[in-house]
């Protein structure tokens, strides 16, 4: 079977959240014995990652598409029937890359990666008659529905409401037009099918290389190895770890949210805590949380010892929707977890079981002490966090729920987990 897998930015193995997770679906459909060529939407200019890893295993193509942000483009937004982060995709020079692939060779089935993808759907359809399939990490306009809640001032909050209101139009508009939508978690199926009754929606658990993130930690802490700093040296572990894409508003909310109000909680406990903030995308007030105690690690090349050699793994996330890669990656990696309820759902990971979860400061920065205090506490929640994913969402077991998806639908038979 020949796929066409239509994402946004380069799949990476060694990031997190979308991109990790988009590299390990087309593991799944190369170790079923499917030929997959990429089509990455990029912005112009460098990016934090390259297509060397995924080039590896798919043919890649790339088309420098996506518009970047800036105020203009915010405020001519405001009488865009399309909602921004749906309209930054559209693009004419993507259009005409989907058209030179079809002229090239056919496909047996159209993976795209996301709603964002959506705005290449017309033309794939006008180009070939194969199914297309849409796999939906997350619910978008409950995202969008989330963030204008937490803005402050009426102006940000009217303006998020409007981009909130037409994302979901356009997710009304469009998941039906799929052949199988497929999400993470039931809990995201259930709210996809409840947007567009006419969609056929799927869950579709994540997948990542478990074993090998698992063991790659383990050789980091048995080799006393520090975590690399931006000059290339080496710097000790942290006690906490923040690990997101920080051009994504809901991440650097969670960030303002763990720093403004947690951490001081934390620090009048323990005055010498340090925290290190990994992830690409910073916003500029993030130089000025720099200090003795904490470090911006802004881009890395790896996130490997950054997750695996700090004590706690926190994800204090507000604003969500679909399932936290990074927290499988932590756990992946046995390192202990403290998240909101928001940012662990959908995951089947029990407070007090698998992690632990804090849904306001108080509560957050309990936990979180509760783990650096007690390094017992810390390994059995990470063992048994460990168990789970490893269980449950390794991309390396010999079933691939996503590659069992692809090949009914591209045969004519969706299924009956599609109704």
């Amino acid at each position: 079977m020949r796929v066409l897998f239509v994402t946004q930015g380069f799949p990476e193995p060694r990031m997190i959240g979308g991109q990790i997770a988009s590299y390990y679906s087309v593991v799944q459909l190369t170790r079923a014995g499917h030929d997959v060529a990429c089509l990455c939407q990029v912005t112009s200019g460098p990016t934090p990652t390259g297509d060397t890893a995924i080039s590896e295993i798919a043919q890649v193509t790339p088309v420098e598409s996506v518009a970047a942000n800036s105020l203009m483009r915010y405020a001519l937004s405001v009488v865009d029937p399309l909602p921004w982060p749906i309209r930054r995709y559209v693009s004419a020079k993507a259009r005409e890359t989907v058209r030179r692939i079809f002229e090239i060779g056919s496909f047996d089935i159209i993976l795209f990666n996301s709603i964002h993808g959506a705005t290449l759907l017309e033309t794939v359809r006008e180009n070939t008659d194969a199914p297309c399939v849409l796999f939906a990490p997350n619910v978008q306009s409950t995202i969008m529905e989330l963030f204008a809640s937490f803005q402050l001032g009426s102006l940000r909050r009217t303006y998020a409401r409007l981009q909130w209101r037409r994302m979901l139009t356009f997710e009304e508009d469009r998941l039906p037009q799929f052949d199988v939508v497929c999400a993470y978690s039931r809990e995201d199926a259930e709210q996809l099918a409840a947007i567009a009754p006419g969609a056929k929606v799927a869950a579709c658990p994540i997948a990542l290389d478990i074993i090998s993130m698992r063991d790659a930690a383990d050789e980091l802490r048995a080799s006393g190895a520090s975590a690399p700093s931006a000059d290339g040296s080496s710097t000790p572990a942290s006690d906490i770890v923040f690990v997101a894409y920080l051009g994504w508003r809901p991440n650097q909310d969670s960030l303002r949210w763990f720093v403004d109000e947690i951490l001081p909680t934390i620090r009048k406990e323990r005055p010498s805590t340090t925290l290190t903030i990994v992830g690409a995308g910073g916003p500029q007030w993030l130089e000025r949380l720099e200090d003795e105690h904490t470090r911006v690690a802004g881009t890395v090349e790896d996130i490997t010892p950054y997750i695996s050699l700090a004590k706690v793994f926190v994800v204090p996330l507000r604003i969500g929707s679909g399932v936290r890669v990074k927290i499988v990656q932590a756990l992946a990696m046995r390192t202990a977890v403290v998240s909101t309820s928001k940012g662990c759902e959908g995951l089947g990971l029990e407070h007090g079981a698998h992690l632990l979860v804090g849904d306001t400061p108080a509560a957050f920065a309990g936990a979180v002490l509760q783990l650096l205090e007690d390094p017992t506490r810390r390994q059995v929640l990470a063992d048994a966090g460990h168990a789970v994913v490893a269980d449950q969402f390794d991309a390396l077991s010999p079933s691939s729920r996503l590659a069992e998806i692809c090949e009914r639908v591209a045969k004519g038979s969706p299924g009956r987990d599609t109704e």
